[in-house]
């Protein structure tokens, strides 16, 4: 899903996710303007990157069996905030081994 203008439009992208379509939708989104891209499993478990180079900068956080963590160091990078929905994606926990949540 991938979520604009603070929150007032929501879009479903797909009900079956591909690495190729997290990237196209990553490489996609004009991120001067804030959006968020959420990959969920059920309402309980999901990940969300997010925000815009310009103003507000960029954040991630996810909910695993209905806790959520936030990330501490801000992503750096459009990729850098691919590569976490690609982890979370292929389930490998690499974007929590990479970055710090709390």
């Amino acid at each position: 899903m991938v979520v604009s203008n603070y929150g007032t439009e929501e879009k479903i992208v797909s009900d079956s996710t591909s690495i190729i379509q997290i990237k196209e939708t990553m490489n996609g989104i004009n991120w001067n303007e804030f959006h968020q891209v959420i990959l969920s499993t059920d309402d309980h478990n999901w990940i969300e990157v997010g925000g815009s180079l310009i103003e507000d900068g960029l954040s991630s956080v996810y909910e695993e069996n209905g806790q959520s963590f936030i990330i501490n160091k801000p992503p750096s990078s459009i990729d850098h905030m691919t590569g976490i929905l690609i982890s979370y994606f292929n389930g490998d926990g690499k974007f929590k081994q990479e970055n710090k949540y709390k």
